[in-house]
């Protein structure tokens, strides 16, 4: 699966956990944060879409999946970024 169709599964992953996902620009890491107890993933605008996965599947493989459908390539990728 091509890294572009992997971030669209992902995006829908963390928006069905909660999160709000931005796109800034700025001297920064993508990362995923709390604010004012809401969950947000921020990703640099100019990062890869390679670097968005990895953000993606780290904030996944923070939460409680075990009741969601997830593409079987796509639950190889989470693994697969676990360790």
């Amino acid at each position: 699966m091509k890294p572009q169709h992997i971030n669209i599964e992902l995006g829908e992953i963390v928006k069905s956990l909660g999160y709000k996902v931005r796109k800034d620009t700025g001297n920064f890491r993508s990362n995923n944060c709390i604010i004012k107890e809401e969950k947000v993933i921020v990703l640099n605008k100019f990062a890869t879409v390679e670097s968005h996965n990895k953000t993606l599947a780290k904030a996944i493989n923070q939460e409680d999946i075990v009741g969601i459908f997830i593409k079987p390539v796509i639950r190889e990728f989470l693994d697969s970024e676990e360790k």
